[in-house]
């Protein structure tokens, strides 16, 4: 099943068979609640509002997997908050891309609820000049869910001094018997490869554009399986060039 939403305000999905779906946010103040069992998920939430956005996500996976891929990049104040918790032998993925120009607050709240789930989170983000953006990552395994999984992993790259950029992780394990990590890498642009695509003919706009596509943008495969993937591919491109 391959489905498309386009969300003002509230979506509750309520899923029992595998499903592709892609939701695009467009309003301000936005709900989704995901109740998603026996079957494999896999969405993609892009923000295509033309204000300010506060998400707000809760729900579960059982008796099977969800991956949730996010792509933020517009130039509004962006707040996320999510709750998800996954249930024995449920697996649920996350892949981020946050492109930080104004004030954005993100907080992944996940919980391994029974033993033997997983949870694999990795963001990515890019701060640019005068941006604000605090992301916090927590794992949460309860005593008793033994032979859980939680890793999260976090990349952050800063650009022109941004004004404030704060990443968060945090693990609270209640039990031994679980595979758990986090790890954290931070830097930013290297002047000399600047320099150098500048020598080669590229302009500073150029050469920060084809940078930030190389390290934000997923790759032509990962939109073919969305409906109206193309479409946000290159709304995605677009929003990237007009930054630089």
């Amino acid at each position: 099943m391959i489905r498309t939403y386009t969300v003002n305000s509230t979506l509750k999905l309520e899923n029992k068979e595998s499903a592709v779906i892609t939701i695009i946010l467009k309003g301000e103040n936005i709900s989704i609640d995901y109740a998603l069992e026996n079957g494999d998920y896999n969405i993609l939430v892009f923000n295509d509002s033309e204000s300010d956005v506060n998400l707000e996500e809760s729900g579960f996976i059982k008796n099977g997997s969800l991956k949730i891929s996010y792509i933020e990049l517009n130039n509004f104040k962006y707040r996320q908050h999510n709750t998800l918790e996954v249930y024995k032998d449920s697996s649920l993925t996350v892949d981020s891309i946050y492109l930080g120009i104004n004030n954005k607050e993100i907080n992944f709240d996940l919980l391994n609820k029974e033993g033997y789930s997983s949870v694999e989170i990795s963001n990515n983000v890019v701060c640019l000049k005068d941006s604000e953006i605090s992301l916090s990552v927590t794992g949460n395994t309860r005593k008793g869910s033994k032979g859980c999984k939680c890793h999260q992993k976090t990349r952050c790259l800063t650009f022109e001094n941004p004004k404030y950029a704060k990443v968060l992780p945090v693990l609270n394990i209640d039990e031994c018997d679980v595979e758990a990590s986090h790890s954290l890498s931070s830097g930013t642009i290297d002047e000399e490869v600047l320099f150098y695509m500048n020598s080669r003919g590229l302009s500073q706009t150029n050469a920060l554009s084809l940078l930030l596509h190389s390290y934000l943008m997923p790759d032509d495969e990962f939109y073919k399986i969305f409906e109206n993937g193309e479409m946000i591919k290159e709304k995605a491109s677009s929003k990237v060039e007009n930054i630089c």
